[in-house]
């Protein structure tokens, strides 16, 4: 390799890992969080549980979390700020032991209306705490009824160009995540995992795990519903693909996709094949497919029980990255209700099948045809 060339993969490199990382500081090192610990007592039907691997920030009167990996994870409860799209500023969280926090679920997963429900998001790319908090009380906030939440928060850089540093540390964290996955189904037979974008990593592993590890309790996990996921599309959905893993046991399996999803598109520059949360057939393993370019409707996929794939492209968001049409759209957000609560969602468009492989679109033309509201 000549200089120039790896004078350029070196530039490179340092802009999609955002440079060195810094050295936590002394201060963030030494910081007390002893009092940041709230009781099992103190957790509301409306708080929400998380588990992260993020160094705990405990210097300010608030609890937060740091951008470095901890191999002490934090587990504890958030007061969602107003219960809506209110400011994440207002979010007041507190730790739990490890013990205290798994009895404390286990209570509300026992109580009377909850139906042993257990909802669990895990974030993705460029998200910090309180922006993992705020999709999730979102998620939550579209069940028809009561259920208790985890949320879980991997160490994320929260930048555009630190692509790489947050693709290893959901890596990292994913042991942490499997563990956590194997104490819910001892919890709970009625669960819902729903991931964004690098998250869906993290639940393709744990659900791999899950089975393997525990089998007769995998049937415990009910639904996996993945927003446009940042995840090799011809490595889940090929015939010996991840797709078997994640439908086993009758689960049901919906997968949110477009062809405008901007950060999709660098990830694929990155990897050089399509990711599954992208339905551009521009760099599709199969090279014939691929004349059918951007509209080509690749995020078909085979017609299996259980698995649903939807194209988000006609659901426009208000500018940025389109990597959330899901959450940014009212068609979007009341679909993925209907998914949650297992009912109709009879505003999804039936795209031509292709090659034996099935798919819908979304469109705010067909969802106005059916309703006038705008789920929050």
């Amino acid at each position: 390799m000549n200089r120039i060339a790896l004078g350029l993969l070196t530039a490179a490199a340092g802009l999609l890992g955002a440079c060195s990382l810094p050295s936590p500081s002394l201060s963030l090192l030494a910081s007390d969080c002893r009092g940041q610990f709230g009781a099992p007592g103190d957790v509301e039907p409306s708080d929400v549980f998380f588990m992260a691997s993020n160094m705990a920030d405990c210097r300010e009167d608030t609890l937060q979390f740091a951008i470095f990996r901890s191999d002490e994870l934090s587990y504890g409860f958030v007061t969602p700020a107003g219960h809506d799209e209110g400011s994440s500023d207002a979010h007041r969280a507190k730790l739990l032991a490890e013990d205290q926090w798994l009895a404390a679920l286990s209570d509300q997963v026992e109580q009377p209306g909850n139906e042993r429900r257990v909802l669990l998001y895990i974030h993705g790319y460029r998200s910090d705490f309180d922006d993992a908090l705020d999709r999730t009380v979102t998620v939550r906030n579209l069940n028809a009824y009561s259920v208790p939440t985890v949320s879980v928060v991997w160490p994320s850089r929260k930048r555009y160009l630190s692509y790489l540093y947050d693709a290893s540390s959901i890596a990292w964290s994913q042991g942490y995540i499997d563990s956590l996955l194997l104490s819910l189904v001892e919890k709970s037979d009625n669960i819902t995992l729903v991931a964004h974008s690098m998250g869906g990593r993290a639940l393709v592993g744990a659900i791999r795990r899950l089975n393997l590890a525990k089998p007769d309790k995998a049937a415990h996990v009910h639904r996996l519903i993945l927003v446009s996921p940042d995840i090799d599309r011809h490595q889940v959905l090929r015939d010996d693909g991840s797709i078997t893993e994640l439908l086993k046991g009758g689960r049901s399996v919906t997968i949110y996709s477009s062809q405008e999803d901007l950060a999709l598109r660098t990830s694929r520059s990155l990897h050089g094949y399509s990711r599954l949360g992208s339905s551009d057939c521009s760099y599709s393993v199969d090279y014939v497919e691929r004349s059918l370019g951007r509209d080509g409707n690749c995020h078909l996929g085979p017609d299996l029980p259980g698995l649903s794939m939807v194209d988000t492209s006609a659901a426009v968001a208000e500018g940025g990255l389109r990597h959330g049409d899901v959450f940014d759209t009212c068609v979007g957000r009341a679909d993925l209700a209907a998914v949650l609560n297992g009912e109709p969602t009879p505003w999804r468009e039936t795209v031509a099948p292709r090659g034996g492989r099935t798919g819908y679109r979304l469109t705010h033309a067909s969802y106005a045809a059916q309703r006038d509201d705008c789920p929050a």
